[in-house]
């Protein structure tokens, strides 16, 4: 064998070890690092209702630390204007969203990017467990929490929907600020009768050349009297009342249509969409309370006095006690009553506060460049010009989760930009490439060989995790390969 025929197939096997590493499951769980903190008060969750919390406490002294979640702001950032809001006649939720986010940390409350897993509240000082999105656990001991966790949306549980078999994220969707903007000049629908439905309407039909609501009732459940004359003057919007999904169908790709059915004469249907949202209510995040707190039928936190729950110095705000009216200016006015409860509370007891410890923020070296992607031609120069493995993330602005991924992307290429391209392509700016790898739902990322090749995709926050994992195995054994 020549020198070149070695060359080339040391290379080769670097490529296979290295796609392999990508696309087979890992064969062992990295062991996390555990840490312990013991702080005055904790708040669980990153709305409005929880920066709030964080706010006065942080300016009476005793400032929080704060369970995020994977992306803050809360359900308020997927409306796309907002205009009940004190002081702001018309403000997206993203832009309210960063203006309290902002105000919090410039308080001094601390925002960990976390999720809780479990919660011990059976003994003094409470345990709350939380893991990174992409890391190891914590633990954290607390004299007080403020739970603010918010609700997660309800689901049709009918066939096509999730599954196997399902369209979620290929079609269905339940947040129009995040994936809308996959379906500009499409046909879509919404489901839904209350003002979360109006208010993905109102969003959507900026976009898309038509949009279907389809509402249960005989009438709109909506409590904003404006905005629903509002969306019911806009001339691409069309109201079906009476009307239940009863089956998602799709080619098996994407979601292609909705088979409809008229409650009075029960007649089925057809109605072609591209996409469709769910704006059906919600249920309460308060499964890791079960057992811990008192709740309700509903499984929502029963409050006693204000906003403390049935265990002195834990307190509940917002969605996760408030069945009825579910705003966030209502979670702000209960967070602030939780902070000054839970300040009297750690007064009365006689907790010794001690100051968040606060690390201080390391000189980042220069990251290697991620490129954003203005174009068809360019993306086509960057493939082109590759040397190596490519990396991309399709993402929207007004997307959490894609804005939670872009810190741990942005690493990706500081640790692998040497032997890897790093680009990211706005649902704005680039539909075309969305199109071209039919991206049906955002973050996902996709790898391509340095010839272009699709290696793998991977759909939302779990799928790139599995990424994540596989790039710190590289990391450990592969240091001092070069896989040009």
């Amino acid at each position: 064998m020549g020198p070149i025929q070695k060359e080339s197939t040391s290379i080769m096997k670097k490529w296979i070890l290295w796609f392999n590493l990508l696309l087979l499951p890992l064969t062992s769980t990295l062991r996390a690092d555990v840490l312990e903190e013991e702080l005055p008060v904790v708040i669980l969750g990153g709305g409005v209702g929880a920066l709030t919390s964080a706010i006065y406490l942080a300016r009476a002294g005793i400032p929080p630390v704060v369970i995020t979640g994977p992306f803050v702001g809360g359900t308020i950032t997927q409306s796309h204007n907002v205009q009940n809001w004190p002081g702001e006649s018309s403000i997206s939720g993203l832009d309210l969203g960063d203006k309290v986010k902002s105000q919090a940390e410039l308080n001094g409350a601390v925002l960990n990017a976390e999720s809780v897993i479990s919660v011990d509240f059976s003994k003094r000082p409470f345990l709350i467990t939380t893991k990174e999105a992409f890391g190891s656990e914590k633990k954290y001991k607390a004299q007080s929490v403020i739970i603010a966790l918010g609700a997660t949306p309800n689901l049709l549980n009918v066939p096509g929907e999730t599954g196997p078999n399902g369209y979620w994220s290929r079609g269905v969707y339940s947040c129009a600020v995040c994936d809308g903007s996959l379906y500009k000049d499409k046909v879509v629908a919404i489901v839904g009768g209350g003002d979360g439905a109006l208010i993905e309407a109102q969003y959507l039909s900026n976009i898309a050349s038509k949009v279907h609501i389809l509402v249960r009732g005989d009438s709109f459940r909506a409590i904003e009297k404006e905005r629903l004359k509002e969306v019911l003057s806009r001339t691409n919007v069309e109201v079906h009342y009476k009307t239940n999904i009863k089956e998602i169908k799709g080619d098996g790709q994407k979601a292609t249509h909705l088979v409809v059915q008229d409650s009075s004469s029960r007649r089925l249907k057809d109605l072609p969409v591209d996409a469709l949202f769910l704006a059906i209510g919600s249920f309460p995040n308060t499964q890791f309370f079960q057992g811990q707190l008192e709740l309700d039928a509903q499984g929502y936190i029963v409050l006693k006095k204000h906003q403390q729950t049935s265990i002195e110095g834990i307190y509940a705000v917002g969605d996760v006690s408030d069945p009825e009216f579910k705003q966030a200016v209502s979670a702000a006015g209960d967070a602030a009553k939780a902070a000054m409860q839970a300040q009297k509370f750690l007064a009365a007891s006689g907790t010794a506060l001690k100051a968040v410890p606060v690390i201080a923020n390391e000189k980042k070296s220069e990251l290697k460049k991620v490129i954003e992607i203005k174009s068809v031609d360019q993306f086509a120069g960057e493939v082109k010009d590759a040397k190596g493995p490519i990396f991309i993330d399709f993402y929207s602005t007004h997307c959490g989760p894609c804005r939670t991924f872009s810190p741990l992307y942005e690493t990706w290429a500081k640790e692998h930009g040497g032997r890897t391209k790093f680009l990211k392509v706005n649902a704005d700016h680039a539909r075309e490439l969305f199109e071209q790898y039919q991206i049906r739902a955002v973050p996902t990322l996709v790898i391509l060989d340095e010839k272009g090749n699709i290696v793998r995709k991977s759909i939302g926050s779990r799928e790139i995790s599995e990424i994540d994992k596989r790039l710190e195995k590289i990391k450990r054994e592969l240091t001092s390969q070069d896989f040009k």
